[in-house]
């Protein structure tokens, strides 16, 4: 298995071709081995937790167990030390594996990695919605029947606000946006307005041309 960084707390370095396609190839293994521990999505959220609840507010420590300069044996110590008893043991054998192999930096792309192909294995879509103001439960009850009838599979909704839409929302499947949202309409009302001031002003120079 491979790979594990957090290097930051906020932004996710960006990795060349040959470290893309490893990143695949341990979250593949990742995922095939947790089913047949007995589920993917379980472990998977086990280390997204790993992630989001020490590494990312810790971006030293990320650093220290990517780091080549600290020998394998070290950070070993430093996961047993840290995660046995507390994570599973498979995530903690996961997590060893990656460090013998020099990976710990690539935990990040390993985990979104292994997400996107649980999803694509179980027909879960990934869909983006931004909306102006919080949704209510009854709100996402609607969306998601509106999105399940829309999409191929099941809609897996990350919902964030965003006050500069004014109102409405604007929802992202895949490549495809939809948006729905105030800021766009008052957008495209301006364009038409535009060019409907700009097809009056062509006119009335032509009349004035034909007339002269």
């Amino acid at each position: 298995m491979s790979d594990f960084n957090p290097a930051t707390p906020t932004e996710e370095p960006a990795l060349d071709d040959e470290s893309l396609a490893v990143a695949r190839r341990y979250a593949e293994a990742f995922v095939d081995a947790a089913e047949k521990e007995g589920g993917a999505q379980p472990l998977l959220d086990e280390l997204a937790e790993i992630e989001d609840d020490i590494l990312k507010p810790n971006p030293r420590f990320a650093q220290v167990l990517a780091s080549d300069r600290v020998p394998e044996a070290d950070k070993d110590r430093i996961l047993v030390q840290l995660f046995e008893g507390r994570a599973s043991g498979f995530l903690l054998r996961f997590l060893r594996v990656l460090n013998r192999h020099g990976r710990l930096g690539l935990l990040a792309p390993v985990l979104r990695e292994g997400r996107a192909i649980w999803d694509r294995r179980n027909r879960r879509i990934p869909v983006r919605v931004r909306s102006a103001v919080a949704l209510d439960e009854g709100q996402m009850q609607s969306l998601r029947d509106r999105l399940t009838q829309l999409v191929a599979g099941t809609p897996i909704l990350s919902v964030s606000t965003d006050p500069t839409l004014i109102g409405g929302l604007v929802v992202q499947v895949g490549d495809t946006l939809y948006d729905a949202s105030v800021k766009s309409r008052l957008a495209q009302l301006r364009h038409r307005l535009i060019e409907g001031k700009t097809h009056e002003i062509q006119s009335r120079r032509d009349q004035f041309s034909h007339s002269a």
